[in-house]
């Protein structure tokens, strides 16, 4: 990520949080690719140290090195040795059987959707709200890159896809509902894996996000609310549709 591209987005004042609960190697997990998928972290950035991190998690530094190295064998974080060494991130995009280890995995698809338009309509009305001119730099940025990425791997175009949802989140200034999206992006991901990076429509998907941002720039409620009905409709009608109807 060049100088140019990475926009500061302010929104978390603290991205990593003191873990509760038993899962704590996946919670690390975690709570790093949510640090990296959210664009707090990008490819060349360091991360915190492992006692660092042990501190902030509230956890022991044998478990962060267990998760560390879950991520470096997965070629999404490096670790470096010595007085200048410490954990680098070498990507944004994270392999899908790194997503939702710490989430439900018996939540039903309908459920996850119902959940996420009631998450994504509260985000984007906070955003249009608190947004500053650097959050509408980054989100502006995240649709740029997509529209520019259209013959482009899947992965890399569902990075730029959930950038944008996780910059808007970070711009409504509610890491409670932040992290909400965050756990129900990853879980969907996991479970309709092809739909991300297969099925979409490239022009569907960028004239949408397009006009999700036109919205959220102009901060009338209803004209939000509008493009986030028509932003996460095609999905919904995917999962609604039954097995066998063709599209």
């Amino acid at each position: 990520m060049t100088i140019n591209e990475k926009i500061a987005t302010p929104g978390f004042a603290e991205v990593f949080r003191p873990i509760q609960g038993h899962r704590t190697q996946y919670e690390v997990i975690d709570q790093i690719t949510f640090a990296i998928r959210a664009g707090v972290y990008g490819p060349g950035d360091r991360l915190p140290s492992l006692d660092e991190l042990a501190a902030r998690l509230g956890v022991s530094r044998s478990v962060v090195i267990e998760a560390v190295r879950s991520l470096s064998m997965a070629g999404v974080v490096s670790t470096q040795r010595g007085n200048g060494g410490g954990l680098t991130v070498m990507t944004s995009n994270i392999p899908v059987a790194l997503l939702g280890l710490s989430t439900n995995k018996f939540d039903k698809l309908p459920d996850l959707l119902e959940a996420r338009r009631a998450v994504e309509l509260q985000l984007a009305l906070l955003c249009a709200e608190r947004a500053t001119q650097d959050d509408f730099d980054a989100m502006e940025l995240s649709v740029r890159r997509l529209e520019e990425s259209r013959n482009a791997p899947g992965l890399e175009r569902r990075h730029w896809d959930h950038l944008f949802h996780y910059q808007m989140a970070r711009a409504a200034r509610s890491e409670v509902l932040a992290y909400m999206q965050h756990q129900i992006l990853e879980r969907l991901t996991v479970v309709l894996e092809r739909y991300f990076t297969e099925d979409e429509d490239p022009q569907t998907v960028e004239a949408l996000h397009r006009e999700t941002l036109d919205a959220l720039r102009k901060g009338n409620p209803r004209v939000i609310e509008k493009a986030i009905d028509r932003h996460l409709a095609p999905l919904e009608m995917l999962v609604e549709r039954p097995t066998g109807e063709p599209s």
